[in-house]
């Protein structure tokens, strides 16, 4: 059976609305397309319980009776996501749900299927939506033109930022990436460049959603050093 049309999305349609009532919405998230969508609204018993609703999800996903899904409330995205697993055989509320709250649905992934993909479940998804940030990478000395644009976490380290931009220039060392951060002011990059880890996350790094960088010839762990007048022993020199 196939999903249905956006205008069949309120697979149950609004009856009056009593006190014993509470209005949900739904959506659903497919992880091979990663994609959260609004999949419909209805009205349940605030004493009725999740799994009774379940045959009626799967209809409207489009999903085969035998299907087993997993459902999450969504709570909050600001300031920080908020998204719990759903208990289906307690109440609606006891689970303190209430007019205008958010469940999400999905198919239920058991590993290694989960493996497949980058955000398998909602929570996952959620937090990745929240944390993600494009970045226009320039070279230090084209400071006016995008050498490429790279979506990344505001969470990812240093090292996780230097890893992708190495793998983005093909290049196999990342140590021998130096990026400088950009001045809203000026609109050019900054006197001074980022030290080796000087920045714990992404976040940390960014002043706008541009960042320059240049390839050494050595790592910059050492290039820093020798610049300090420390020689580095090393027994590759």
């Amino acid at each position: 059976m196939g999903a249905r049309s956006i205008g069949d999305l309120n697979f149950l349609p609004p009856p009056d609305k009593t006190k014993d009532d509470i209005l949900l919405f739904f959506k659903l998230y497919d992880p091979e397309k990663e994609q959260l969508c609004f999949a419909g609204r209805s009205f349940v018993k605030s004493l009725g319980k999740p799994i009774e609703i379940i045959p009626n999800l799967k209809q409207l996903a489009g999903f085969s009776p035998d299907e087993e899904i997993e459902l999450y409330e969504e709570i909050y995205f600001e300031p920080i996501v908020m998204c719990e697993r759903l208990e289906k055989h307690a109440s609606f509320r006891s689970s303190q749900l209430d007019d205008g709250d958010i469940i999400c649905f999905q198919k239920l992934y058991q590993s290694p299927d989960t493996e497949k993909y980058r955000y398998p479940d909602v929570p996952s998804f959620m937090k990745y939506v929240k944390n993600r940030q494009v970045v226009h990478f320039r070279l230090l000395d084209r400071p006016k033109e995008d050498a490429f644009c790279l979506e990344l976490s505001k969470l990812h380290t240093y090292d996780e930022v230097m890893e992708r931009v190495a793998e983005k220039l093909g290049l196999d060392d990342p140590s021998k990436i130096r990026v400088t951060p950009h001045n809203c002011y000026s609109q050019k990059p900054k006197i001074n460049p980022f030290k080796n880890q000087v920045a714990d996350h992404l976040l940390d790094m960014l002043m706008s959603d541009i960042l320059y960088y240049e390839l050494l010839d050595i790592p910059l762990q050492k290039l820093e050093r020798l610049n300090s007048g420390v020689e580095l022993k090393t027994g590759n020199g």
